[in-house]
């Protein structure tokens, strides 16, 4: 097995549902992979709960549609590999998807964590991302894909735990965040255009990240059209009239052609100089 330090790097995205990885994470997973990085998402649940958002005319059942979407996003992001991580979408709070034995949301922590971490040591990524504890808008499977990922990334560096595989230790899990300032400035933008904002006018109150949380802050205009490829992938759910798709070209690149990211956990202190080093790059400072 080659040094530690001469294997390539190894970006592992851990998403509730398909089409998370396109819309939060999308740039960055193809920045990496054009970069060499060996690239790897797992998405937690099925979608099912999904509804057919695009109006599309399906020929099969909504799993087998969203699965059929992942494998097509996949490709468009280039992605090393894509596995699921087998829970049944768990809808909004107060559904009947919600309440279900099988959904995500009432899966037991330590086994759903550990099912996690055979996953990161079998990979053995550097860097992880996952959502942020709140689940950017606070849907119970985004904020449970933030717990069992947190979860799972100390049961795969610790040799007693119940998980297949030798310990790995990630040296950087991180969370993809909306930060405040990027929200004012897509609120200013879209109304200087004249057009909707869907935060409606009073704008994002209370919603996103505090600017000085985030670490890391990927800005790549040219990849969107890769981005908005892979978001198009999800056909049931990111339909042709969609607002991600819609968006003037050069407000996209503005606002949503970047995507940031927040510290969850380090193996190692994180000062000045590694702030530094990860202003662009989630891997900055690492072997």
């Amino acid at each position: 097995m080659p040094d530690a330090a001469a294997r390539p790097h190894t970006l592992l995205g851990v998403f509730p549902h398909p089409d998370d990885e396109s819309i939060a994470s999308g740039l960055t997973l193809l920045q990496a992979a054009a970069n060499g990085v060996a690239t790897h998402v797992v998405t937690c649940t099925g979608g099912e709960a999904g509804e057919n958002l695009a109006g599309i005319e399906l020929d099969q059942p909504m799993p087998e549609q969203r699965r059929e979407e992942m494998a097509a996003a996949a490709r468009a992001l280039g992605l090393t590999s894509h596995e699921w991580l087998g829970y049944r979408d768990s809808g909004m709070a107060d559904t009947p998807d919600n309440e279900a034995p099988e959904a995500f949301t009432n899966a037991d922590l330590g086994s759903a964590a550990r099912r996690l971490a055979g996953h990161i040591r079998r990979l053995r990524p550097q860097v992880v991302i996952s959502d942020e504890a709140k689940g950017t808008y606070g849907h119970p499977d985004h904020v449970m894909a933030h717990r069992v990922t947190v979860a799972a990334v100390e049961a795969a560096a610790d040799p007693d735990a119940d998980v297949p595989g030798a310990p790995h230790v990630v040296d950087r899990h991180v969370a993809h965040v909306i930060p405040r300032s990027g929200l004012r400035r897509l609120q200013e933008l879209l109304a200087s255009r004249g057009l909707p904002s869907p935060f409606g006018e009073d704008g994002p109150a209370g919603f996103g990240t505090p600017d000085e949380e985030v670490w890391t802050v990927i800005v790549a205009p040219e990849l969107v059209p890769g981005k908005q490829a892979a978001m198009r992938a999800h056909r049931s759910q990111v339909g042709e009239d969609s607002f991600f798709l819609n968006v003037p070209e050069d407000v996209f690149e503005d606002v949503l052609g970047r995507e940031s990211f927040a510290v969850v956990s380090s193996a190692t202190p994180l000062g000045d100089a590694e702030r530094e080093a990860m202003a662009h790059d989630l891997f900055g400072g690492l072997a």
